[in-house]
């Protein structure tokens, strides 16, 4: 004969005190998904070291306790971060908490979660990505030599009358140029692009408002006469803090490239 099991009722609250596992908490009503915020605590709680790789989760009853859920929501929250790559679950072993070179670290929950616990780190860092992917993409868009629509977004830049102008500009000049190369690069680009304008465009608009409409002009000039290695350096300087190295693609490198 088939027993069924009655699921534990979401959310399980307990009047008691009971043990917490690595000092996590129970979990506070938020408007999102019980699941999520279950899964947001333990990544959380796994990039601040108190999980950390190689190491084996607390059981079951010892984790749903500690977070004040159902061991139902628990399994749930487990199976998502399964699915991006920071948890493996074993027969007879537990769950182990896997190598950041495991994740999937594009996934959007992810970024948003890291933002919880260092924003300005995670902003900067996908800007840092962004900038990374785009130098050797404008290369291989010189090479090409389509630079139409860089040339249309860099024109918008420089006549942009206010801070969300520069951005939507900014960001229609990166993804045109993300758009002719490697998928996985356009994708990376996209993800933190995206990321960006929804979770922190005063990021996005100090890092534009440091940018010159002359040096935006300047890649769009060397994508479109076919020049890779001043379009790469082009990019490079765009995203540069750098004011010299600004100054310098504005004065200087247009000119030398052309001569």
């Amino acid at each position: 004969m088939t027993v069924y099991r009655r699921p534990d009722p979401i959310p399980l609250r307990s009047a008691t005190a009971t043990p917490r596992a690595a000092g996590l908490a129970p979990v506070r009503p938020e408007p999102d998904s019980l699941n999520r915020l279950v899964a947001r605590d333990i990544f959380l709680a796994i990039v601040g070291g108190r999980f950390p790789a190689g190491s084996i989760l607390p059981n079951e009853h010892e984790l749903a306790a500690s977070l004040g859920v159902s061991r139902t929501a628990l399994r749930e929250a487990v199976k998502g971060l399964a699915s991006k790559g920071l948890l493996e679950t074993r027969r007879k072993r537990g769950t182990l908490v896997l190598d950041r070179e495991h994740w999937n670290l594009l996934d959007a929950e992810l970024i948003a979660w890291s933002r919880r616990d260092n924003g300005a780190r995670t902003s900067r860092e996908l800007w840092e990505a962004i900038g990374a992917v785009q130098a050797p993409l404008a290369a291989d868009l010189a090479r090409a030599g389509h630079g139409v629509a860089v040339a249309d977004a860099a024109a918008r830049f420089e006549s942009a009358a206010g801070a969300g102008e520069r951005r939507a500009a900014i960001c229609q000049l990166l993804v045109t140029v993300a758009a002719a190369g490697n998928p996985y690069l356009r994708a990376l680009n996209a993800a933190g692009l995206g990321n960006l304008v929804k979770d922190d465009p005063a990021f996005l608009d100090a890092a534009t408002g440091r940018m010159r409409g002359e040096a935006v002009r300047s890649l769009a000039d060397a994508i479109r006469e076919r020049r890779p290695e001043t379009a790469f350096r082009a990019m490079q300087r765009l995203f540069s803090k750098d004011e010299d190295a600004l100054a310098e693609l504005v004065g200087t490198d247009s000119r030398g490239a052309r001569g």
